[in-house]
């Protein structure tokens, strides 16, 4: 579901008063577009769903032999390092606001809020009822 152009207007400017606000998180936000490095990857996964398996055989199986008990305990290690390292990442999948939307340039101080502007869209939404 794609947003409409008022809506796509209003991120943009939450984002430049993000920026504004906090250059030093603006950075550390659109130092990359997407999720390529890190994030959800394709290795994330199916180290994932590798632990997973690990996991449940070793539970499943664990009253033939104590063997088994670790192969579980291996695959619950395999499943937390995977969710962690997709979590962390290597520092470059960070979602970036600026591959959402093209920037546009600032309207300075003198405008009305974005909150002021949202208010009073949905006072007249629901005014007009």
């Amino acid at each position: 579901m794609s947003l409409s152009e008022q809506e796509q207007r209003a991120l943009r400017e939450i984002e430049q008063a993000l920026m504004a606000d906090d250059p030093k998180f603006g950075k550390v936000v659109t130092s990359d577009s997407g999720l390529g490095g890190g994030g959800l990857t394709l290795r994330g996964i199916a180290l994932f769903v590798l632990g997973l398996v690990l996991l449940v055989a070793g539970v499943a199986l664990s009253q033939q032999t104590l063997w088994f008990v670790a192969l579980g305990i291996i695959g619950f290690l395999v499943m937390f390092g995977s969710g962690v390292w997709m979590l962390r990442g290597n520092g470059s999948g960070k979602i970036s606001f600026s591959s959402m939307s093209s920037p546009t340039p600032s309207r300075g101080h003198g405008g009305s809020s974005i909150g002021d502007k949202m208010e009073e869209n949905f006072r007249r939404r629901f005014e007009g009822k």
